[in-house]
């Protein structure tokens, strides 16, 4: 008897989850510039469930800092709606990812993610820059906005430069 309930319990799951993610407004490309890219690619981005393997929170302990770039505030983190720091990371942070791989990079890792960086467990995304690319071409117009505003210094504002 308690197996069946388990199983009532994970189909009423699976069709409630299916239920919500249907009633998600899926958002189209339009030509409006460059702002509706970045929100589609914001889409793309959760709706690929690349949420799942990347922070996008540089936490302000450990070695997060060195490996990639300024540590996000609490009020940068909350300003996203849905917040996505992550719940795991499996692959590297992608907060501050513009400041240390390029479109053509990262185009290039969404198609063939071995063979930039070889052994890699990330699935390809080949689909989203197929017939015209418009998701990926989306996708990789998010990674690009994700770079701190400035960093303070003593005496000034700098744009900041990571290395890989």
């Amino acid at each position: 008897m308690t197996g069946l309930r388990y199983v009532i319990y994970f189909v009423v799951t699976v069709l409630m989850t299916t239920a919500i993610v249907q009633m998600v407004p899926q958002p189209t490309i339009t030509n409006a510039g460059e702002s509706s890219m970045i929100e589609m690619g914001r889409h793309v981005y959760i709706s690929e469930g690349c949420i799942h393997c990347h922070s996008q929170y540089v936490r302000p302990v450990g070695q997060d800092g060195m490996l990639w770039g300024q540590a996000t505030t609490v009020e940068q983190a909350m300003g996203q709606s849905p917040v996505l720091i992550g719940n795991r990371r499996q692959g590297p942070d992608l907060a501050n990812v513009s400041l240390r791989r390029n479109a053509g990079w990262n185009q290039l890792h969404l198609i063939e993610p071995s063979a930039v960086v070889p052994g890699s467990r990330m699935p390809s995304y080949r689909h989203l820059f197929a017939n015209g690319g418009r998701a990926g071409a989306a996708l990789l117009e998010y990674l690009d906005s994700l770079k701190p505003l400035s960093i303070s210094t003593d005496n000034s504002t700098e744009t900041p430069t990571l290395h890989p």
